[in-house]
Formats: structure tokens, sequence, C-alpha cells
């Protein structure tokens, strides 16, 4: 997914507490996985210090799996 400048800005943001309010649809879930898995793979964040909070248990499941996935990919190119 190529990220607008917008999602860029939120993905590069400096490390601390974060909140992300948009639309559905407007690639919320892909730019947050992003920003965890690079801050994880720099070691700026350590994965047992993160806290997403979600409206439904569906999204917590589904961006977990995301983050999973993204974190086992870069495991697999390393």
């Amino acid at each position: 997914m190529k990220l607008t400048k917008e999602q860029a800005a939120v993905v590069h943001a400096p490390v601390g507490n974060f909140l992300v309010s948009a639309g559905a649809g407007s690639g919320k879930t892909a730019v947050l996985t992003d920003r965890i898995v690079q801050r994880i793979l720099s070691g700026e964040l350590d994965i047992q210090q993160v806290l997403v909070m979600t409206f439904t248990e569906a999204a917590a499941h589904s961006m977990k799996e995301k983050i999973e996935q993204k974190l086992r990919q870069a495991l697999h190119d390393a």
C-alpha cells in the first residue's frame, strides 16, 4: 500500500502516545500496523509496552494478525 503524505507523517512521527481518528476505509489499520512494526524492528518500541484500543474485538483481532504478519515477513526478508 502506498501511503499518502498524511499517512506517512503518522507512520514516521516520534514515538509517544498517539490517537488516530479517521473514517472507515481510510487506511488506519495499515498506518498503525506499519508504525508499530517499524518501531519494533528499529528497537524503539517493545511490543509488550504497546496498547492499541479499537472499537470492536474483530478490529483488535485484525490488527493483531496484521502486526504478526508484518513482523513474520520482516524476519523472513532479513
